[in-house]
């Protein structure tokens, strides 16, 4: 193979990994993040499995999340135009709003990421790309292993593994359940008027089940 060969295979392979680094997700829409969160705080340590169905609206900038978590229903909103986020326990009617962790909403795989291989599910039904990368947002730090399918860039699957409000947590999350758009906004954006205008002390469990994709 000559020089010229060599050269040309060479700028293919860089194409292509800058191609898949620049995938960004639709900009609307509806999913079931399914996750298995271990956690080490004081030598003790604990396992939990929680199903959060949420809205991902890029163009309205923001973020609505609906969980179960310790005899509750709670509610999540990540407003980036206000630079705000919410924390709703919609059974005990409490809110408790604080600023962002980060101003940015993450819209399309980090440039920062590495391109890591391609997998299949099934009989070729479904097709996936994965990336690494480092996160460092003030509440996460540590690394993400993101998986995304081919061609629509729909996340599939996330794994992190680092610190998560100061405890030492591994994280695995599924994402199944996708539809396009947000058949009613209102169901997870929609601010009780219990919700203080002031910003209150910032939940420690608030930010744990916020995958760092999301953020």
């Amino acid at each position: 193979m000559d020089v010229k060969s060599v050269l040309f295979l060479l700028l293919v392979v860089v194409a292509l990994s800058q191609a898949q680094k620049q995938c960004c997700h639709p900009d609307q829409f509806e999913a079931m993040d399914g996750l298995i969160t271990a956690s080490v705080q004081s030598g003790q340590g604990m396992v939990q499995t929680t199903g959060i169905q949420f809205a991902f609206d890029y163009t309205n900038r923001r973020l609505g999340e609906l969980l179960q978590m310790s005899g509750s229903m709670y509610q999540y909103v990540l407003d980036y135009n206000k630079g705000v986020i919410y924390v709703i326990n919609l059974t005990m009617k409490t809110c408790q709003k604080s600023p962002l962790p980060t101003m940015q909403m993450q819209h399309c795989v980090p440039s920062n990421a590495t391109y890591g291989g391609s997998f299949y599910a099934g009989d070729h039904k479904l097709n996936a790309d994965t990336f690494s990368y480092s996160v460092n947002d003030g509440s996460n730090v540590g690394n993400v292993t993101l998986s995304v399918t081919k061609d629509n860039c729909i996340p599939f699957s996330e794994t992190f593994i680092g610190s998560s409000g100061g405890i030492q947590t591994l994280t695995v999350g599924v994402y199944v359940n996708y539809s396009p758009g947000i058949q009613d906004p209102s169901k997870y954006f929609t601010i009780p008027n219990y919700c203080p205008t002031f910003f209150t002390p910032e939940p420690k469990e608030g930010h744990a089940f916020i995958m760092p994709f999301l953020l």
